[in-house]
């Protein structure tokens, strides 16, 4: 009786082992949906802001409407924005730190191309229209940065390796490579301004 005592215990006990593993793989599946999105949606909220130079320059006109309704969607890019970096900082340390290094970066270029983006007026013609604007943005290196920290955080292990993450980071950090505009990036500059001005 003893061994079938035993073999039962051992089947119970294997049993729940299998439900256990079973419920945490579906739980990570989850998770990492869920933060998928949540990171998608951050990345695309600064690719939102990229774009804010280029409204404000296809703007209609330079009404004061006009300007309060762009003030409303800058607004509400900055909003988002903090609203992310606030999420991800509480999700990740890591995730969180690379997604304000990346904002910071990218809004070091953002200010001065806004600036020029409401110094110009407003196109008033489609001949205008292509390569009526070009503002770059030297934030590759911080958008690969983050996406590391991004991917490593859905691995199932991920908060474990937050550590290893972080080093990687900064050493990706320290070793940045200085900003060189591509050649088509300047000849398209060069030909905007041409057009401009």
């Amino acid at each position: 009786m003893a061994i079938a005592n035993q073999i039962t215990l051992g089947l119970g006990v294997v049993t729940a082992v299998v439900a256990l593993i079973g419920y945490w793989a579906n739980q990570h599946i989850k998770r990492r949906e869920t933060k998928s999105q949540m990171y998608a949606a951050a990345i695309q909220a600064i690719h939102e802001f990229e774009e804010l130079p280029y409204i404000i320059r296809h703007r209609k006109s330079s009404g004061s409407e006009v300007r309060a309704e762009l003030a409303e969607k800058l607004s509400g890019v900055f909003s988002r924005i903090k609203y992310h970096q606030t999420l991800l900082n509480m999700d990740s340390p890591v995730v969180g730190q690379a997604y304000t290094d990346l904002f910071t970066h990218t809004r070091r270029h953002a200010g001065p191309h806004r600036k020029e983006a409401w110094n110009t007026p407003p196109v008033t013609s489609d001949d205008q229209m292509p390569g009526a604007a070009y503002y770059p943005y030297d934030n590759s290196h911080e958008i690969e940065v983050c996406l590391l920290a991004m991917r490593r955080e859905l691995n199932p292990w991920g908060w474990l390796s937050r550590p290893f993450t972080h080093r990687r980071i900064r050493k990706l950090r320290n070793n940045r490579p200085p900003y060189r505009e591509p050649e088509h990036m300047r000849q398209r500059r060069a030909e905007v301004f041409r057009n401009n001005g």
